[in-house]
């Protein structure tokens, strides 16, 4: 880091680092984010997003949900996001994983949004009608807890080597909107959008889903007070719009 902007063998937007880590109970192997520094607004903001990152996974298991295995750290003054791999297996073995951007881009070339891209593999029979309404239900928790960043990297499948594919579990999901953006904290508001015929179906759900998450992280003391007092404010926006008959 000390000879400039880091790079990173896992790619994606930000530092991270892959490390072996030996247990009691066996051996993990995990990708790790971490934040800047603490001491400053945008360390804390992403200290904070990180908190929240892990959040979502515990949510979304707790709901039968397929989501990454994570756990936060903190040394020094910095937070640690610590990311169970799930493209290995024990020391050497390899899973196949296969982003939906590299999907999408080998079968269509469209890249325009995970809820019509999924239908589209469900159609041609490369996913089954629980992945897609699974993909559907995420893009629309997505949308309603701020995650402006549901881009085709960001959702992965299990590739069968057969043509077909299964959902991976869910990773990079946080409220990206409230990331600061080039090193610069930038006040945003949290506006979140109708079910739209695209995911009615799966809006009651992950607006259930949006409203306790929003809690947990209100209530999370790793959160700074700043961020907890955005997540009261994003699940009060959240709970104050119409219940889902009011749409139709």
């Amino acid at each position: 880091m000390e000879g400039g902007l880091p790079g990173s063998s896992a790619h994606g937007e930000h530092p991270k680092f892959a490390v072996l880590i030996e247990e009691t109970d066996g051996p993990r192997q995990v990708l790790v984010k971490f934040s800047p520094p603490g001491n400053t607004a945008v360390g804390r903001r992403w200290s904070d997003l990180l908190v929240a990152e892990h959040l979502a996974h515990r949510l979304l298991a707790d709901a039968g949900l397929p989501a990454a295995r994570s756990r936060i750290e903190r040394y020094g003054d910095r937070t640690f996001l610590e990311v169970e791999r799930f493209d290995r297996a024990g020391l050497d073995g390899r899973v196949g994983v296969t982003s939906l951007f590299a999907i999408d881009a080998d079968q269509y070339g469209k890249l325009d949004n995970w809820i019509d891209s999924a239908t589209r593999l469900h159609n041609d029979r490369r996913i089954d009608a629980a992945a897609l309404e699974l993909v559907r239900l995420m893009a629309t928790f997505g949308a309603l807890i701020a995650n402006t960043d549901r881009h085709f990297g960001n959702i992965a499948f299990y590739d069968a080597y057969d043509g077909r594919f299964s959902l991976a579990p869910i990773y990079d999901m946080l409220p990206m909107l409230f990331a600061p953006e080039h090193d610069q904290m930038i006040a945003r508001t949290f506006n979140p959008a109708n079910p739209t015929s695209n995911t009615l179906r799966a809006y009651p759900r992950a607006r259930s889903l949006a409203e306790d998450y929003w809690r947990r992280c209100a209530q999370d003391p790793r959160i700074s007070d700043e961020f907890r007092a955005i997540s009261v404010t994003c699940g009060a926006t959240l709970e104050a719009l119409p219940r889902t008959g009011a749409y139709a």
